[in-house]
């Protein structure tokens, strides 16, 4: 593991051997699935961060084995539609998608989550499922 001390500022780690022992751990779990788990991302805004945050996890999923689809909707799709628009019907319809095993909204303001995801009676907060 690559470290070093910066003075007065602690001990330095660097991430990528770290983070490369997850990748592994995860890329070994996932080889004993029976297929590819599937998690379709789900973008309502027009915010550039959320779009990128989005786009870093499907080119992540991939490196790693899972199939990420993103479905863009609301602010994502248009200026004329609302910033989270169509995210329940998004939740809602990979839901009943029996191919889907996780469902990820991309980086929503906490009261558009609030409304149109807390409140949904589909959504099931519980990650992944077992492949």
């Amino acid at each position: 593991m690559s470290t070093s001390v910066v003075e007065g500022k602690g001990l330095l780690l660097k991430a990528d051997p770290i983070a490369a022992a997850f990748r592994n751990e995860v890329k070994a779990s996932l080889a004993q699935c029976l297929r590819p788990p599937k998690l379709v991302g789900i973008l309502a805004t027009s915010s550039a961060p959320s779009r990128n945050y989005a786009e870093f996890t499907k080119k992540q999923c991939a490196e790693l084995g899972v199939e990420f689809v993103l479905k863009t909707t609301g602010a994502a799709v248009s200026s004329d539609l609302g910033e989270g628009e169509g995210v329940e019907e998004a939740i809602i319809e990979a839901n009943e998608d029996t191919s889907v095993d996780g469902i990820m909204v991309c980086i929503l303001p906490s009261t558009l989550i609030t409304e149109a995801i807390k409140h949904s009676s589909h959504f099931l907060p519980d990650g992944l499922t077992d492949c």
